[in-house]
């Protein structure tokens, strides 16, 4: 199924339980994130995989892309598999807003007729599972696999809460975006007693990163321009291949972007291997960049969202800049 319906920021009821019963009846599950996987990503799959095989599940967590190494301390990370593998009877989607977010793992002969449960926070969500448990008042997914554990009385073990603490710092870039709610420090809370380190996990997960993420940082740094408030650089393969730096993505580089004080709006445009263009977005409270990537084919939160469009570089540049720097103009 898949809608544009507006989203409610807590699930329905009859969401839940529907979830709940489907997951207590399959046997085989199948979990997925997003292609590019992020921490919250990694540590809401990872939790979701570790909390269903604590109840005698058999799991296979899947990702199209490699997760980064720095999450190598979360329990599970070496299970991610890079295809989907053997019979399943259900589907679960974590922290993906779109069905094609998922990427070549779900293969449509093979998946297509599978029941599917879609858990998520992106406002943007299409709905597109046979149940969609989408809360957007949640920082992170991995708050509602922290939620689905609690309600199906599963033990929180140390691993869990790893995992799901982890997807919570990252999403939260430790706790200092605007979506932060007391209900986000009560789980973290809850996440710590369990046996998870919030200093270990942020220096793991936010700190700690290569000499060469370093210089591709550095480098894209360098592309940077502002205009009419918004903030962007260029990502090119030529830099990428240049600076010698393999993994997918902008560095955290549009983090650092928004941070200037000139700018309302932020975003890196990633030239692929198959000449394609990732871009990141971000934005100053007031600002809602998740429609333009919404409109763009991709989607995401108000304050933070991506896409990927069609190249050429120069193409795609040209045609989102203008539609970014009308978002500042009319706020």
């Amino acid at each position: 199924m898949t809608t544009n319906s507006p989203v409610p920021k807590i699930a329905a009821p009859e969401e839940w339980v529907s979830a709940e019963g489907m997951l207590r009846h399959a046997q085989h599950i199948l979990a997925i994130s997003h292609v590019n996987p992020d921490g919250d990503a990694i540590g809401s799959l990872l939790g979701f995989t570790l909390a269903m095989r604590a109840i005698g599940k058999t799991v296979t967590p899947c990702l199209q892309d490699a997760p980064s190494s720095r999450f190598g301390y979360i329990s599970g990370f070496h299970d991610i598999k890079r295809t989907a593998q053997g019979e399943v009877d259900l589907l679960v989607s974590l922290d993906a807003s779109d069905l094609q977010r998922l990427g070549s793992v779900f293969e449509p002969g093979m998946h297509g007729r599978k029941p599917m449960v879609v858990f998520d926070h992106h406002i943007t969500n299409t709905l597109f599972g046979s149940v969609n448990v989408i809360e957007p008042g949640k920082a992170s997914t991995a708050e509602i696999v922290y939620k689905l554990v609690r309600r199906m009385d599963i033990r929180l073990s140390p691993e869990i809460a790893v995992a799901l603490l982890t997807g919570l710092v990252t999403d939260t870039l430790a706790f200092r975006t605007s979506n932060v709610t007391p209900d986000t420090l009560a789980c973290a809370t809850d996440l710590m007693s369990a046996g998870a380190s919030l200093t270990e996990i942020t220096r793991q997960a936010l700190v700690l990163q290569p000499f060469e993420r370093i210089k591709f940082h550095a480098a894209g740094v360098a592309t940077a321009k502002v205009e009419a408030g918004v903030i962007y650089a260029v990502l090119s393969r030529k830099l990428r291949k240049e600076q010698g730096y393999e993994e997918r993505g902008d560095a955290g580089l549009v983090g650092t972007l928004i941070t200037a004080e000139e700018a309302s709006v932020a975003a890196v445009f990633s030239e692929t291997d198959d000449g394609k263009v990732e871009i990141s977005l971000r934005s100053m409270p007031g600002f809602d960049v998740s429609q333009v990537a919404l409109e763009l084919g991709g989607g995401g939160h108000p304050a933070a969202a991506g896409c990927t469009v069609a190249g050429p570089m120069r193409t795609a540049v040209h045609h989102v800049l203008p539609m970014l720097k009308r978002i500042v103009a009319k706020t």
